[in-house]
């Protein structure tokens, strides 16, 4: 096989791999005006605590996280995506310094906490990953994203079965079908 070929094979197997492993919620988009934020989801986290069934949450949860990454205006909604192609292109320190910025000058977005969270714990930095969560929480104690990923550093990472386990609780009693219920299996009986 000659050179350029197997170039060209290796090229497509990358791009293969990385939607399937990088992939991205969004694109984020500026808010409209008149939009309720805070109606919207607390519409969709009702929906989901009553959903009959694991193909209708994800449905639910699908419009649940795209309400989550409604920006403040255009700019911040940009900067999010331009962050989001960062770390879906695996350049994490970029995504990073992007986040970092966008959250000095929108403090108040909380979506770009939680995607600076989902960064830092993708480069196994688990403190400020639950940091970022935290800070989410502060805006949305329903944050699914946050909470299920907490969940998962806690239990699954740190061995902190307790703290995790109430975490885990929290998010299952919102969306009884959330994919992290599965920690459940990983937490030690005594802890159950």
């Amino acid at each position: 096989m000659k050179r350029s070929s197997i170039v060209l094979i290796s090229a497509i197997f990358v791009l293969l791999t990385t939607s399937v492993y990088a992939q991205t919620w969004g694109p984020s988009k500026p808010v409209e005006k008149g939009f309720d934020k805070l109606a919207e989801l607390n519409k969709y986290y009702d929906l989901l605590s009553r959903s009959p069934n694991e193909d209708i949450s994800r449905n639910i949860f699908k419009e649940l996280w795209q309400t989550w990454m409604i920006a403040p205006n255009e700019d911040a909604a940009e900067r999010l995506n331009q962050a989001m192609r960062a770390r879906g292109g695996y350049e994490f320190d970029k995504a990073i310094a992007l986040l970092d910025g966008l959250i000095k000058d929108y403090p108040n977005f909380e979506q770009a906490f939680t995607e600076r969270s989902y960064v830092n714990f993708l480069k196994k930095d688990y403190a400020n990953s639950l940091t970022d969560c935290e800070k989410v929480l502060e805006f949305d104690e329903r944050h699914l994203g946050c909470l299920s990923g907490m969940a998962r550093i806690l239990i699954r990472h740190q061995n902190r079965y307790k703290a995790g386990k109430s975490i885990l609780d929290r998010a299952v009693k919102i969306h009884p079908f959330i994919f992290e219920r599965v920690l459940y299996k990983e937490i030690p009986p005594a802890f159950l």
